[in-house]
């Protein structure tokens, strides 16, 4: 399954959110800079805790992003969309 070049990461904690945004909002990954934003919230629970990246490499893969977020706080869940007729 191929990354679509985006995802997202949602934290326990809001602040957690905010020192990943400050951190890696920008960050160059091989070829690609990415961008971390919050993401429009589902439910009420997890508002300004999860975040949107996109701009990330095709190869990374979901562990890949788990290290690179988890630095910033327990992470709940994170996903990276990936096409869905090669899966």
């Amino acid at each position: 399954g191929q990354s679509l070049g985006y995802g997202f990461v949602n934290y326990v904690e809001a602040g957690d959110a905010d020192k990943a945004i400050s951190a890696l909002n920008g960050l160059k990954l091989q070829t690609k800079t990415i961008k971390v934003s919050y993401a429009r919230p589902s439910s009420a629970s997890i508002r300004d805790a999860n975040l949107y990246v996109s701009g990330l490499p095709k190869a990374m893969g979901q562990k890949d992003m788990e290290q690179l977020f988890s630095p910033y706080g327990r992470i709940i869940t994170s996903r990276i969309l990936v096409d869905q007729v090669t899966g």
